[in-house]
């Protein structure tokens, strides 16, 4: 039996999902977004403490190198913190897509063996990805090298031409794998085989919904993008090109942090949200694919119940 999903289905599933749980979409923009804030503050603190004449300085001093290491230390953190947000608010999206009758307290935020399983496959895809990358580069540069001494055009264009299989190559792969996390969510396992046979046959449609979720992304920030930059030139007269020109003079703008703080907090609110929904959005598609194909699975294939 053909099994397959809907690209439109799966794109609408984001939608459809906050449109259903407007607040627990919120709640994510907020986790995620949290970091943010945490790396806004460290700014302040750093732009603070010291002055703008010491920043534009071509000698920096010893105080301005001190807390650019600090703020350097603190910001990896606040990294490591978002990826392991990232996970939480992933693993909820995909319990919200594959079992929408499950009641979830906190958003279905939580730390268990979802989450983990999310962390592993994603991590072990970096890995793989970061791993063919070089193996991809060595194996070009070997194919150039070789043929360099022979005819150095044809030795660069092999090479491009190599690298450039061996690019598509990995990306098939990971589009193979693409399923493999919700999979994991779906069945309770680490679904690195099941989540693989999942997406048998089915590269095209993941090739065509991976554009479409990247395209109706693009599409939203560039509307809110043109919005702020419309908002922003009406109220404050604020010009992109003039604010350009200042900066080219060498004239630093000066900041009023007392001010900006306020204005900071309270858009924290609508961008948190904006970020739980282009999360939601980039996420759920993938959930929705994957409940769609396990639903038509063989009866003999482990699959969950709930999503017969």
């Amino acid at each position: 039996m053909t099994t397959a999903f809907s690209i439109g289905e799966a794109l609408a599933s984001g939608f459809r999902l906050t449109r259903r749980r407007p607040l627990r979409v919120w709640a994510w923009g907020v986790v995620s977004a949290a970091p943010s804030l945490l790396f806004g503050a460290l700014m302040l603190r750093m732009f603070g403490a010291v002055s703008m004449e010491a920043m534009a300085s071509e000698e920096p001093s010893a105080a301005f190198v001190g807390q650019m290491m600090q703020f350097q230390a603190w910001s990896g953190l606040a990294n490591i913190l978002q990826a392991l947000i990232w996970v939480v608010v992933t693993a909820a999206i995909f319990r919200t897509v594959l079992f929408p009758e499950r009641a979830a307290r906190f958003a279905g935020l939580k730390l268990g063996m979802d989450e983990v399983r999310v962390a592993v496959v994603a991590l072990a895809m970096i890995v793989g990805f970061y791993a063919a990358a070089i193996v991809i580069a060595l194996v070009a540069f070997a194919v150039g090298a070789g043929l360099w001494f022979v005819s150095e055009a044809a030795a660069v264009a092999l090479g491009l031409l190599t690298a450039l299989a061996a690019g598509l190559a990995v990306w098939g792969v990971l589009l193979r794998a693409c399923l493999i996390m919700p999979a994991s969510v779906a069945l309770g396992d680490f679904a690195f085989v099941p989540g693989w046979k999942l997406s048998k046959g089915q590269v095209l449609r993941l090739l065509g919904l991976s554009l479409a979720i990247v395209a109706v992304v693009l599409a939203i920030e560039a509307a809110l993008l043109a919005v702020i930059a419309a908002v922003l030139f009406l109220l404050a007269g604020i010009n992109v090109f003039s604010l350009a020109a200042m900066l080219e003079q060498g004239a630093p703008p000066e900041v009023d942090w007392g001010v900006l703080i306020p204005w900071a907090l309270a858009a924290f609110v609508p961008l948190s949200w904006l970020q739980g929904f282009l999360t939601t959005v980039m996420a759920a598609p993938y959930a929705q694919a994957c409940r769609s194909l396990l639903a038509q699975a063989p009866q003999d294939e482990a699959r969950p119940v709930a999503l017969g």
